[in-house]
This record gives C-alpha cells, structure tokens and sequence, in this order.
C-alpha cells in the first residue's frame, strides 16, 4: 500500500462522511439526544486506521457501557441512522450511473486501459455507512458486558467482506514497514476521522426524539 492509494482511500472516506451530513432520522426516542456522540467515537474507534492513532475500541466501550448495553441510547441511535441513511440511499440510487459507468468500463477495456479505482456514488457512501451502523447497533450489546464475538461473527456476506477487511489492515499496521507510511499519512488519517466523526455526530443531533 503506498501513499497514493492510502489517500485515495482515505478521500473516498471523506466523501462518505459529507453525504451523511444533513440526514435526518425519523424514528421515535433514537437515543440520539443522548448518545450521539457516543455512537460517533465508537463508529471512529472502530475503524482500525483510526483507532491505531486516536484509541483502542475496547476501553472505550467498557468505560461508556452504560451508552452501548442492550437498549441503551447510543444502541437505538446507531439503528436509527442505519435506517435512515439506507433510505436516503434508496432514493439517491441512480441506476443510470451504474450502466455509464459499465459502459465506459467496456470502451476503455476495449482500447486495451485498464479502469482506474471507481468513485463511490452518494447512494454507495450512504450504504455502507448503513450497514456499519447496522453492525454496531447489533454487535455493542455484547461489547458491552465484555463479548466481543459477535464482532468477528459475520451474519451475512456483507458483514463478513467487512470483517475480512479490517483483519487486513490490522495486519497491514503491524508490519514494521509500514510505520513511515503511516507516519506520513497520519495527519489525513486524523483528518479524515474528524471528518467522520462530525458527520455521524451531526446527524444524530438532528434526530428527532420522542417525548
């Protein structure tokens, strides 16, 4: 992984974090009022590019658990913003993008050029910040008391490409070569994370909770 591609990857982060902000998440008592900010350290911590520079996950949790037991408020935020996010990704969806993308794949392919790495539309970006939140909402209750199977338990194909992932760059971040990259791109990284962080943030405080 050279720093080209880290950044690349890191933008592509980015741009998801700016599509999430402005959402609005229409479910009654979210526990967003409450555990927004919660949910937004734990969406951070656990991603392992950030956590290798701001934190563990697992401290954190132990010593916010009242925030991530079962029914408790940063728990119902996380599934309200899931939800919510899935349906803005919905309506954002744009079959037409995908086959212009198809098409120029095919010329290029054709000319003998290889494509490039592929922007993410919105309605991908928003997706998979979804289906993140939808895994911590499921997985923080047992976090909480100490049980962090289901973390590296997938329940689907998603979930586990997902997992698959971070044990890869869990592996990557151990590799001693890889701490002049990683001091190099550390400011991004924090960056980014920042990014990240204000943009679930955000949109909890504009989740609307019940009486």
């Amino acid at each position: 992984m050279n720093r080209r591609d880290f950044t690349s990857r890191s933008l592509g982060a980015a741009l998801a974090a700016s599509a999430c902000l402005g959402l609005q998440a229409y479910a009654q008592d979210s526990g967003c009022r409450t555990g927004g900010t919660a949910l937004a350290d734990v969406y951070v911590l656990a991603n392992p590019i950030y956590s290798h520079f701001i934190g563990e996950l697992e401290p954190y949790v132990a010593n916010n658990r009242e925030h991530f037991a079962t029914n408790g408020d940063a728990v119902r935020c996380a599934a309200a913003l899931s939800r919510a996010f899935l349906g803005s990704a919905v309506q954002l969806y744009d079959p037409n993008d995908l086959r212009r993308q198809q098409e120029l794949n095919a010329q290029l392919g054709a000319m003998g050029i290889s494509p490039g790495p592929q922007e993410s539309t919105p309605s991908s970006q928003l997706y998979g910040a979804a289906m993140r939140l939808a895994r911590l909402a499921r997985v923080l209750p047992a976090a909480a008391e100490g049980n962090y199977e289901p973390f590296w338990t997938p329940i689907n194909e998603l979930e586990q490409m997902q997992i698959l992932a971070e044990q890869v760059l869990r592996m990557f971040l151990r590799d001693p070569g890889m701490a002049e990259i990683m001091a190099q791109v550390e400011p991004i990284v924090r960056q980014l994370a920042s990014l990240e962080h204000q943009a679930i943030r955000q949109a909890a405080a504009k989740a609307p909770n019940g009486p």
